[in-house]
């Protein structure tokens, strides 16, 4: 049997008694609190984060991991493991996925193989199939099969979410859109969705009543569902809401709940939720 080992960063948001149940290596990103640097998971807690975080007197921001710190890691894992997958955030809203491939091309070319995935993806979207492939590593399958799960999951699993204010995601650079596009945004709460890994508009609701309802008519769009997640920033008390508009067509006991990490908050704002749909796989 390969000795398989799967490695993420902190923004996959994977809850840390799975890493540590499914030994997920998860290398930290950086967070930015006003002038100093915290290494997610490790220096601050995400409750230590989030109590800072709901005061706006602080700045915050989110970098990736150096190139070093993979180099390091992969050279360390190489030790010990036949094979590395290396599941990482979107390469269009993070420079995480590019630390990493720059790191391996410093490998030696007889070092354990090391395949890196863009996940297209974020948070729980990314942390759901981290999560899986970890369970496929542990229950014995084989690299082909590891690998072609974690595509199939890739493919299968899709995220929307709204903000309270678009000031965040601005900031972040991490919208590609028209000045004129981004002035009429900032009256109304957006609805958006990831596709290919890109954050792109998919509903125009004004109210934040509206955009829970526009998560709702998102799930429902698809004709099997076999996971749902919802995530929220500081608003737990909307996480109801949505549960209950969601129990006609899906169970409310399947239905996980989940928080967006510190990595993905800094871009988002305290105000904001999404949904994670997996469709399943044939």
């Amino acid at each position: 049997m390969a000795n398989i080992k799967i490695v993420t960063d902190g923004s996959a948001d994977v809850p840390p008694a799975l890493v540590e149940e499914l030994g997920i290596e998860v290398v930290p990103v950086l967070l930015h609190v006003d002038e100093r640097v915290y290494r997610s998971g490790l220096d601050m807690t995400n409750e230590q984060f989030f109590e800072l975080f709901q005061h706006s007197n602080h700045h915050f921001e989110a970098s990736s991991p150096g190139v070093a710190l993979f180099e390091q890691l992969y050279r360390r894992l190489s030790l010990e493991y036949d094979h590395i997958f290396s599941i990482h955030m979107s390469s269009k809203l993070s420079g995480v996925h590019r630390a990493a491939v720059q790191a391996r091309s410093k490998l030696p070319a007889s070092m354990t193989r090391v395949e890196l995935i863009d996940s297209k993806s974020a948070s729980m979207g990314l942390g759901s199939t981290v999560i899986a492939a970890a369970r496929a590593v542990r229950s014995g399958a084989s690299p082909d099969e590891v690998g072609q799960l974690i595509n199939s999951l890739i493919q299968h699993t899709h995220v929307a979410f709204f903000v309270d204010t678009m000031e965040h995601l601005e900031h972040s650079g991490r919208l590609t859109l028209a000045t004129s596009v981004l002035g009429s945004m900032q009256r109304i709460k957006p609805l958006m969705i990831l596709d290919e890994g890109e954050i792109v508009p998919y509903e125009r609701t004004r109210t934040r009543a509206k955009a829970i309802e526009g998560l709702y008519t998102f799930v429902e769009d698809f004709p099997h569902v076999q996971d749902v997640t919802i995530l929220h920033v500081t608003t737990p008390e909307d996480v109801e809401k949505l549960i209950e508009k969601l129990e006609p067509i899906f169970p409310r006991e399947r239905v996980q709940i989940a928080q967006f990490g510190p990595a993905v908050a800094t871009h988002l704002g305290s105000g904001a939720m999404g949904v994670v749909v997996f469709e399943g796989i044939e």
